[in-house]
């Protein structure tokens, strides 16, 4: 009778919904922390990161063998990048004014007691290359000429005298500077996928071409070898994956050096030139792997969580190594791989705001196949023990770029959607990095049709899916990826409930008369000649087609940003309004292409999860 009894009791257990997931506020969300970009002093005693702890980021440090970190920098608008010296107590800091990405130098010393500008001209956009190996010289471009072009400079550090090492009417960057400081490797840029390489005399200001080539050619530069005799690279000229290779700085001639099946994402040269720590791109998650230069052999690593690496450079001595840590369900964090004991040590402990990281959930990698054929993928995040009902409304985010790839990476507004019984499917659509050069051009130009089918595509894919309600989708994105959200609302206007755009292109033409004078070129070769492919811009721009859109649409802008102008957002924004529809519009005053100051996240994504919930819940 009472085994029955018993019995009976854990049928009604099953029998009764699953108790739903503790529920935190978004602001709780947005408050989790992260120690991003480490890197690692020379001596190996601090490593040094950046956290929005104070609301936009900054430069902190932290002993490498734990404790307390330290506040380093105090600007008014964040931190862009920095870097240690490496033979000094000092680090070279990147910074702008509000996201207008005019990015000015800062040295600092590494107990903080001082912060010199190296550079100060709000009107010139600085581009930071790197340290010389003796920490005396800083090199660099910048668009001080023209703002159309980018020149490369070599500064004195302590003298902050700078000179003009290299001129050309290009978009150039300084990517490697020789042991001796004579020799500078400089890219040129024609479009965001194809560049050359110059080896530039830094006596002379002469510039010889390295890579003479046809079609795209990408060139991630590592580093000299061989007594800078070789540059080690990670390219994709003359093939489809990038890879690493050896390129002979007399010659040009390139070796390759591996021949991976899939995307190499760059890599970091010990000062010894002995040990290579290499990151390669595998369906967008992050592999690391140490290699002995001479004989390219791996080296023993310890096993790391599977999720995203970033390199934080060597010590002077090349036995310690920094690293950043993230994975979809755990926030990045600074750590350090000792490679005499090959162990693995963390450093930072970012706070996730009183959050249960156990509500957290990682995705799943999707494929499918489009309506060609081609194989598309994302991740796709469901609530734990989501319903099997087709009940859960969904967000899809487009990642802008288009070149950008969706990674398995710690999203907070992901898992808060998740956490509010929302699905969020994160794809890469054709003309997303990771997948090769081919796939990376199939949304050129004219084919940009197709990267929109794509997303249809997974749209109806999701539909079929037993958690989602396929009457329920909403699409979100960013720069490009806002462009998708206004162009599927206009194109496909019965596929989805609700859009939002952040700082998205509305009219193609518009926009390439009115972004950045320098990144007019780079985009023309990417979207078309508003000139030559002038019929096509139009038939695709979503401004010009407004009339059709029938979702309710929110629009996201920071008044000075230099790639996606306000006046984009404004015309979409003013065109909805002229036939009656549905927008909600936010402008920051102080942001950029992007919204980077804590209260205005909260401002802006508190509107975004109620726009969606009203129209999607």
């Amino acid at each position: 009778m009472i085994a029955k009894r018993w019995m009976i009791a854990i049928l009604l257990l099953f029998a009764l919904p699953m108790q739903a997931q503790k529920q935190y506020p978004l602001r709780q969300y947005l408050n989790i922390r992260a120690a991003s970009a480490p890197n690692i002093s020379p001596d190996g005693k601090q490593v040094a990161f950046l956290s929005a702890v104070t609301g936009t980021l900054q430069v902190w440090k932290v002993p490498a063998s734990g404790g307390w970190a330290e506040q380093m920098t105090f600007f008014g608008s964040g931190v862009a990048s920095t870097l240690w010296s490496p033979v000094n107590n000092e680090m070279l800091v990147v910074a702008d004014t509000d996201g207008n990405e005019q990015f000015q130098f800062f040295l600092v010393a590494g107990e903080g007691k001082s912060i010199v500008p190296l550079t100060d001209n709000p009107k010139v956009r600085h581009g930071f290359g790197g340290w010389s190996k003796d920490g005396k010289q800083i090199y660099y471009s910048c668009n001080k000429r023209n703002p159309r072009y980018f020149d490369c400079y070599v500064m004195d550090v302590e003298t902050h005298q700078a000179r003009l090492v290299f001129q050309k009417d290009a978009i150039l960057d300084a990517n490697a500077l020789s042991s001796d400081g004579k020799t500078l490797i400089a890219s040129s840029a024609t479009s965001n996928v194809n560049r050359d390489l110059y080896v530039v005399d830094t006596t002379t200001g002469q510039g010889r071409l390295l890579t003479p080539h046809t079609g795209d050619a990408f060139y991630n530069i590592i580093g000299f070898t061989d007594e800078d005799r070789s540059l080690l690279a990670v390219t994709d000229q003359d093939r489809d994956f990038q890879n690493l290779a050896k390129i002979d700085v007399a010659t040009g001639k390139i070796t390759f050096l591996l021949d991976e099946s899939h995307d190499l994402l760059g890599g970091e040269l010990s000062h010894d030139g002995k040990t290579l720590a290499l990151l390669t791109n595998r369906d967008g998650y992050g592999e690391l792997s140490l290699l002995d230069t001479a004989t390219l052999r791996s080296k023993r690593l310890p096993k790391l969580p599977k999720g995203s690496i970033g390199l934080g450079g060597f010590t002077t001595d090349g036995k310690t190594l920094a690293l950043g840590i993230n994975t979809p369900t755990k926030n990045t964090d600074a750590w350090v791989l000792d490679l005499r004991s090959n162990k693995l040590k963390q450093v930072t402990f970012s706070s996730l705001a009183g959050i249960d990281a156990d509500t957290f959930v990682a995705p799943s990698l999707i494929k499918t196949k489009s309506f060609d054929g081609q194989e598309i993928s994302g991740f796709l995040y469901l609530p734990k023990n989501a319903p099997q009902d087709h009940s859960l409304p969904m967000i899809m985010v487009v990642h802008g770029g288009p070149e950008g790839q969706e990674r398995p990476l710690f999203t907070s507004l992901y898992q808060y959607f998740v956490s509010r019984g929302f699905a969020v499917l994160a794809p890469n659509i054709r003309g997303s990095s990771g997948y090769g050069k081919r796939y990376l051009a199939l949304d050129n130009a004219s084919k940009r049709w197709d990267a929109l089918k794509d997303i249809e595509v997974l749209a109806k894919w999701a539909g079929t899916q037993p958690a989602i309600n396929p009457k329920k989708l909403a699409i979100f994105g960013g720069s490009y990826g806002g462009f998708a959200v206004l162009a599927m609302l206009v194109h496909y206007p019965d596929t989805f409930s609700a859009g939002v755009d952040m700082f998205g292109i509305a009219d193609f033409k518009t926009f390439l008369a009115n972004t950045a004078p320098f990144r007019r070129p780079l985009r023309i070769a990417e979207y078309g000649d508003p000139v030559k492919d002038s019929e096509f811009l139009d038939a695709i721009s979503p401004a010009l087609h407004a009339d059709n859109i029938k979702a309710p649409l929110m629009v996201i802008q920071g008044l000075n940003d230099p790639r996606v102008p306000e006046s984009e957002s404004a015309l979409i924004v003013k065109k909805v309004k002229d036939k009656g529809g549905v927008v909600e519009y936010l402008l920051f005053p102080d942001e950029g292409h992007g919204i980077a100051k804590l209260p205005n996240r909260i401002k802006a994504y508190e509107g975004v999860v109620a726009f969606l919930t009203r129209y999607l819940k």
